[in-house]
């Protein structure tokens, strides 16, 4: 389950009311991306932020504002991020807000979006969700929700136009990468309302694997449980596992040999090898070099380590091509800060500049 997910799911066992605060669309210099989330209850963020400063200041004091009025609501707002907001990036955001509050009891059904969207993640199944959004708080628009997978469609709203409107743009959304989404929708009367889609790929994500759960690795995952990654991490060794004491719900644990679980791995893998033994490092990276379903195979140690692992692929005849994405050391070396915080935070940076990098590629 999405961190999000888990967020709403605490405020409605509370019998809290919460708002869901969306970037929606940015232009620009700007301190977030589209999608960034906060999730807002009891005076409080539990969850997330879009940047800090006085946009998420402002952002705020609206959804506790919102908390205070006697239904729920919805309002998109554009922060030009200028002067008149005490800041100087020189671009502006769209803010999706939707409150929830704590009569709405709907939403802690079995039927209910929130339930769903769960099990979306759950399977790790691609979906849009869509909200319609009444800025004028007219009464022929109350705020409906719509889910689209591959498979199926779910819609809130009794009015078919508007669902066959919605389920329409989702199937466009979902063959592109951009997202979220904006769309103008017409009613019949000629009443015009917008429709925020957001889009949810779980098969866009990278998938990233961590060999060894050892002190490094254990220092490593709060950092990486936060990026936009499938992670699965590996070891022999239960209690290794058990001495994590943070997150898990968005990590694939898996206590089996190492060399074993290779084979089970998916294509385009970003791969970490952090093992307490130089043999078990070698034989992981045989296996990926072997395999060469990889598009990072990095593994810490010295330089020295990383040549004499070399060494020995290139005598057993393993394609030049393959041998060189293979990398050792990771991480910026450190000569004075070693622990595993500084070495876990070094390496996550490799990772997210190549998340970064692939992003960009992408977007052109």
């Amino acid at each position: 389950m999405s961190s999000w997910l888990k967020s709403i799911k605490t405020a409605l066992a509370l019998n809290n009311g919460f708002v869901i605060i969306t970037i929606i669309a940015t232009k620009g210099s700007t301190p977030c991306n589209n999608g960034d989330k906060i999730i807002y209850t009891a005076n409080e963020a539990i969850y997330g932020s879009i940047g800090g400063g006085n946009l998420e200041f402002k952002a705020l004091s609206s959804a506790k504002d919102m908390l205070n009025l006697h239904t729920s609501s919805n309002q998109l707002i554009k922060y030009p991020l200028g002067a008149t907001l005490g800041q100087c990036c020189g671009g502006y955001v769209k803010v999706l807000f939707e409150s929830f509050l704590n009569s709405n009891s709907t939403l802690k059904g079995r039927d209910s979006w929130i339930d769903k969207v769960s099990n979306f993640y759950k399977e790790s199944e691609d979906f849009i969700l869509a909200t319609s959004i009444d800025n004028d708080n007219n009464s022929k628009l109350d705020k409906q929700k719509f889910l689209y997978t591959h498979n199926n469609f779910y819609s809130s709203s009794d009015d078919k136009k508007l669902s066959n409107f919605v389920e329409e743009h989702a199937s466009k959304l979902m063959k592109n990468y951009q997202s979220p989404r904006i769309v103008e929708f017409e009613d019949e009367s000629g009443f015009k309302s917008e429709i925020c889609l957001e889009k949810s790929a779980s098969s866009e994500l990278l998938p990233v694997v961590i060999f060894g759960a050892g002190h490094i690795s254990r220092a490593l995952m709060p950092i990486i449980t936060n990026l936009p990654v499938k992670l699965i991490w590996i070891d022999d060794r239960q209690e290794q596992f058990d001495k994590y004491q943070g997150d898990t719900s968005q990590i694939k644990i898996i206590c089996d040999e190492f060399v074993e679980s290779v084979s089970d791995l998916p294509d385009d893998i970003y791969c970490l090898v952090i093992t307490y033994s130089h043999k078990i490092d070698f034989e992981i990276c045989e296996k990926m070099i072997i395999q060469n379903n990889f598009s990072y195979l990095g593994m810490i140690g010295s330089t020295i380590k990383g040549r004499k692992f070399r060494d020995r692929f290139i005598k057993k005849s393993y394609p030049e091509e393959v041998i060189d994405k293979f990398t050792c050391p990771i991480g910026q070396k450190q000569k004075i800060l070693k622990s595993p915080t500084a070495i876990a935070v070094v390496i996550a940076m490799d990772l997210i500049n190549f998340i970064e990098n692939q992003k960009q590629i992408k977007v052109l």
